[in-house]
């Protein structure tokens, strides 16, 4: 018997007929020497347990140290574990077993049998004997299995920090690609500023937001780098691009704030229109606008020379930035409700019919 639990992990990667031969085999060479090394007394059958009767069924060994208990299944290396993991943790989830083990010797399937999720997703950690290193192998096998940590508790808690942690992960990769989808398509506004700035470095000149707006979501939907998006025509079939989403490629026609409809060629009309408005009946409290702010630049302004499309709101002498796209200037037509105390649905906007 090798001294320690790596010198015993590193021959047993060498032993791969031992683990091909039978399940006895699997567990007198490979399985019952590890748990020696783990700490527990292989030969204490209140301890180790074989055979463990759970209802009808039995698990290849019960864990036992005070009141905890871990069920521990062995197969043969050339058995698929899949077939095998809802049965051991139907027994574990039964017997209220918090930690159970599925191997066949050369992977060892750690699980949280009362965690959440299918069974698949309560399997937290993997042992490869083959592919990870031994000293690896040793720090996650004293972790989670040995009798230390499993009679102090805190191979449950370490094992369910590790599947919160992989939860978090889990969520975070599945919510990436839909949340670059929703800039694409719908871009906010801190996205356009840091577009524009990239643009007017390389070319001393600003662009228009909702031009960049429009780049943005065709190239998503595109996969290539084009302004324009033409309608596709062939006999007897017409495909043009797809709805915009958000206020992107709608034409205003008009909008009705407070009773008060009034007509308009532009998003930008809408946005002129409702500050007009909102001047004339909040006078001087008009100036809290100014709060409203962008990353690097100014909104509203009295003094416009760092602004790329200013327009004067009626006789203020307190300017507003244009430059923005169709779901900039909503967003910032909704800002300024809000900022005065009134809901976004005060302001219904027309469309023309595409």
């Amino acid at each position: 018997m090798p001294d320690n639990l790596e010198e015993l992990l590193s021959r047993l990667r060498e032993s791969q007929s031992l683990f091909l031969s039978s399940e006895e085999a699997t567990k007198q060479g490979a399985i019952l020497p590890i748990l020696a090394k783990l700490g527990w007394d292989r030969d204490n059958i209140q301890e180790v347990i074989p055979e463990y009767s759970v209802g009808r069924g039995r698990v290849d060994y019960c864990l036992k140290t005070g009141e905890q208990s871990v069920f521990l299944e062995v197969k043969r290396a050339n058995e698929e574990l899949e077939r095998h993991q809802e049965q051991l943790l139907n027994y574990a989830f039964r017997q209220g077993v918090k930690l159970a083990i599925l191997t066949n010797g050369l992977l060892w399937w750690f699980y949280l049998p009362l965690s959440e999720g299918s069974w698949e997703q309560r399997k937290f950690f993997t042992v490869a004997l083959q592919q990870q290193e031994p000293s690896s192998m040793v720090k996650h096998f004293k972790e989670f299995l040995s009798k230390e940590a499993i009679s102090t508790g805190s191979a449950v808690k370490d094992a369910e920090k590790m599947r919160e942690g992989k939860q978090k992960e889990r969520i975070i990769q599945k919510s990436i690609p839909k949340a670059w989808k929703q800039l694409c398509e719908e871009p906010d506004e801190m996205l356009l500023e840091l577009f524009a700035e990239k643009v007017e470095s390389l070319c001393g000149h600003t662009p228009d937001q909702q031009k960049l707006a429009e780049y943005v979501a065709k190239t998503l939907k595109s996969g290539t780098a084009t302004i324009t998006e033409p309608t596709i025509s062939k006999p007897g079939l017409t495909r043009r691009p797809k709805p915009a989403v958000g206020y992107a490629g709608k034409s205003p026609i008009g909008y009705t704030f407070e009773g008060k409809h009034r007509s308009v060629r532009s998003f930008k009309d809408i946005l002129m229109g409702l500050c007009e408005a909102l001047y004339r009946k909040h006078g001087m409290d008009f100036e809290q606008v100014f709060n409203l702010r962008g990353r690097k630049r100014e909104y509203f302004a009295r003094d416009y020379k760092n602004m790329t499309d200013p327009k004067e709101i009626a006789n203020s002498s307190i300017y507003v930035e244009t430059n923005l796209s169709a779901n900039g200037i909503i967003g910032r037509c909704h800002q300024l409700l809000e900022l005065f105390g009134y809901p976004k649905n005060k302001l219904d906007i027309e469309f023309r019919d595409n």
